[in-house]
């Protein structure tokens, strides 16, 4: 059973709504399509792992958390691309969507890649990371008394991931080995009878914490307005008769509105005002911005020039 289904995280709706506004001769366009790709791979490597898992036998009962997020006491976070509960473990998986001859060195703590064309990237070591959450998930294993091992385990999401030098014994495999360590892992562990699975998969769902992680938004360089989503360039769509149009390409476009309700949601925030309304919308009649608020899903507060708005999730 899911319990936290794995979503399109904040950040990558935020970059592609600033993409979609933001110039192309844009000094850090570059960069924004970048950090946007990175996310979209991951994503789509997580939803890879996510898949295999439907063809597997899993021990009942079992439940799933994905992309679990929470802090410790410390105030620290902890991001786990899946955490799968059963009789036998707790599992916490760390995927990973990377091409390349991939080595690793323990002493230093280093995964590089080696890319098609010889290039060498260092990237942030995984085993660092699951080693931090493994700490936080034991503490509160022993905290609720719940007999279960905690296990990890870092999961290359395509075969073009190369795992050469550094790997030995550590706990890392391509996607289709899941089903050969699954199975190895819960012939380790006999199943726990007594073991109030669901209790504590709960405890974990009430922990979830949605961490936003901050995007630099160069709201003065972006395009504003209600844009056309068949054109490039930041195609506007034109207000008349009550129908947004696009000049360009003809759409009559009915989710408009609601749609630059999102992006303005995504980068600016959850309150408007009838200006901020105008000033991200490009309307120039307060009186026009009034009508085409009381349209959407807000809610106010306030009267006249102290009137304020609040998106509702």
């Amino acid at each position: 059973m899911i319990l936290l289904a794995r979503q399109t995280s904040e950040t990558q709706k935020m970059l592609e709504a600033l993409i979609q506004r933001l110039p192309v001769s844009h000094s850090e366009y570059t960069f924004y399509c970048e950090h946007l790709r990175r996310l979209q791979a991951g994503f789509a490597g997580e939803q890879l792992v996510d898949a295999k898992w439907l063809e597997l036998d899993l021990p009942s009962p079992h439940y799933f958390l994905h992309d679990f997020q929470t802090m410790n006491d410390f105030g620290s976070t902890h991001q786990m691309d899946t955490i799968f509960l059963c009789p036998h473990f707790v599992l916490i998986l760390e995927i990973k969507n990377i091409t390349g001859k991939l080595s690793y060195d323990a002493s230093f703590a280093q995964l590089t890649r080696t890319t098609a064309d010889g290039a060498v990237e260092g990237m942030t070591d995984p085993f660092l990371q699951l080693e931090r959450h493994v700490v936080w998930m034991k503490k509160l294993v022993q905290k609720e008394r719940i007999d279960l091992p905690v296990l990890h385990a870092v999961v290359l999401a395509t075969r073009n991931g190369i795992l050469t030098k550094g790997f030995e014994g550590l706990p890392i495999f391509h996607v289709a080995g899941l089903r050969f360590n699954l199975q190895k892992w819960m012939e380790r562990h006999q199943p726990r009878v007594r073991v109030d699975l669901l209790r504590f998969a709960n405890l974990l769902l009430s922990l979830q914490t949605k961490l936003k992680k901050e995007v630099e938004v160069p709201l003065k360089e972006m395009t504003k307005g209600v844009l056309c989503p068949q054109c490039v360039n930041g195609q506007r769509l034109s207000y008349h008769y009550k129908k947004w149009t696009c000049p360009r390409c003809g759409l009559v476009d009915d989710d408009a509105l609601v749609r630059t309700l999102e992006d303005y949601r995504l980068l600016v925030g959850q309150q408007l005002t009838n200006r901020s309304f105008r000033e991200f919308f490009a309307i120039a009649s307060p009186n026009l911005a009034y009508k085409l608020l009381q349209q959407l899903p807000l809610k106010a507060e306030g009267v006249k020039k102290h009137r304020k708005y609040w998106i509702m999730e």
